[in-house]
């Protein structure tokens, strides 16, 4: 038996270029919100803290999902921003997994170490960007066993939307852990893209967005959603149902203030690394 099916209505959406659903398939739940996750740093038994991660797989070459990640930001895992010698808060993370697109609430809870016995890190973490706040943390193939596979692909990186500056940027994940917890559904929220999206901000492989998030919204899938009216890479107008995978949110700037006894200044601005680092990342994985 193959644990690494992909769940049929997750196929047709993505056959059909995140398109429309067909009309036999009653889809009352986005299935982006299948994909994404809290996940909680723990170090033993205790709760240190809450993020958001989303789940991304690649194919072998018969077209079939063989290796799944838990996509997250490495202060997520750490408590610490990369680079930082400060010893880790955490040793395990606990998240959850959909078992049915129309039984949301009926989920998966999955506890992975986050090191092996030798104290290596246990996840993919870019080593050309070392302060690029993403990893990949690979799944068992066990953790699938018996349930829906919903996972994001390469393909919904190079969907046929156009992001420019102001495009609409929505984040799906869980401030302050706040969410549907009856359903087990994230929470989307919507703001813009600030910087130019082709370019690497500042050399690095992220851009900016400006949008109201929170803690425990770190890690989230960052997504291009066009319902209706839509320009696509060529100019052209086109209308349907689309959903691109932009990035992963990592966190807000703060301006520091120079003059004392004034608080420092939040610009409300946020990273995002992009989707194709991740992409990258997940094809130069190599099982341990």
């Amino acid at each position: 038996m193959n644990f690494w099916r992909v769940n049929l209505l997750y196929t047709a959406w993505l056959a059909a270029g995140i398109g429309a659903a067909p009309a036999y398939a009653q889809v009352t739940v986005e299935a982006a919100s299948l994909m994404t996750t809290p996940v909680y740093l723990l170090d033993g038994t205790k709760q240190v803290s809450q993020g958001t991660g989303f789940f991304f797989g690649i194919k072998n070459l018969n077209g079939v999902i063989d290796t799944v990640f838990l996509v997250t930001n490495y202060h997520v895992v750490t408590g610490h921003s990369p680079g930082s010698t400060l010893p880790r808060q955490g040793d395990r993370v606990v998240f959850y997994l959909h078992k049915d697109q129309n039984e949301p609430s009926d989920v998966k809870q999955v506890v992975l170490p986050l090191y092996s016995t030798a104290g290596t890190p246990l996840w993919e973490q870019s080593t050309e960007h070392l302060d690029a706040d993403v990893i990949l943390l690979p799944l068992p193939r066990a953790a699938f066993e018996g349930i829906a596979m919903f996972v994001f692909v390469d393909d919904h990186t190079r969907t046929d939307i156009r992001i420019r500056p102001t495009s609409g940027a929505t984040l799906v994940g869980y401030p302050y852990g706040f969410s549907d917890t009856t359903n087990r559904l994230p929470v989307w929220k919507t703001g813009h893209v600030a910087s130019e999206p082709q370019v690497d901000f500042q050399g690095k492989p992220a851009f900016l967005v400006d949008v109201s998030a929170f803690p425990g919204m770190s890690g989230s899938p960052v997504l291009a959603v066009a319902n209706g009216v839509y320009e696509d890479e060529q100019g052209v107008m086109r209308s349907g149902h689309v959903v691109r995978l932009l990035g992963v949110f990592s966190a807000m700037p703060v301006m520091r203030s120079q003059t004392p006894g004034q608080s420092d200044i939040s610009l409300q601005l946020g990273y995002v690394w992009k989707a194709a680092l991740i992409a990258d990342l997940a094809k130069a994985y190599r099982a341990r």
